[in-house]
């Protein structure tokens, strides 16, 4: 049902995913439904449980090929905002901040910590790279958080729905990348 719940708000978002559709796309039935979720909010919250940290993921895949640190940091980049911006984890974080505007108890459960850990994982590789003098001496949070801000911003657009007004193109995502690179004494030709 997790799976079919998953897909469902993210296909069609969580306003307009009925408990039937799930039900009929999980083949379970609304009795079982209402004994492991009690609601739909419930159901939404088992969902983002069990979302995978993604970005730590992709900060470990992308450190595990080796490469020169301003290309790192680009292929992270590239790759979390790829993840982050598909229509259905906007449609997925839409759902999140409207029940967590709803209900303080939910909004409780999801103090952004998961971009927390990401952050704290992004600090711990910063102090590492200026332990081995490859990038310019700095808070490696102030980092962690800078790096991070590329991409919530195009979140934030994408789910107040401001992309209309505002869209980066990938000629701005990459002249701020090399500000961000040159902050770290990098080379921006990577």
């Amino acid at each position: 049902m997790l799976d079919a719940a998953e897909q469902l708000f993210g296909e069609q978002g969580f306003d307009d995913t009925t408990l039937g559709a799930i039900v009929a796309r999980s083949g379970g039935s609304l009795a079982t439904l209402y004994k492991l979720f009690e609601t739909k909010e419930g159901l939404l919250a088992q969902v983002l449980q069990r979302r995978p940290d993604q970005a730590r993921a992709v900060i470990a895949e992308v450190r595990e090929l080796g490469l020169p640190p301003a290309q790192m940091l680009r292929e992270m980049l590239l790759r979390l905002r790829a993840k982050a911006l598909t229509e259905e984890n906007i449609r997925l974080v839409r759902a999140m901040v409207a029940q967590s505007i709803r209900d303080e108890k939910f909004s409780q459960q999801f103090r952004g910590e998961h971009l927390e850990n990401a952050i704290a994982e992004l600090s711990e590789m910063f102090a590492q790279l200026q332990a081995k003098g490859q990038i310019a001496s700095a808070d490696p949070e102030v980092l962690a958080r800078m790096f991070f801000a590329m991409i919530s911003f195009d979140i934030y657009t994408a789910v107040a729905r401001f992309e209309m007004f505002h869209k980066r193109t990938p000629e701005q995502v990459e002249a701020e990348f090399a500000l961000f690179l040159r902050t770290l004494g990098l080379d921006d030709s990577a």
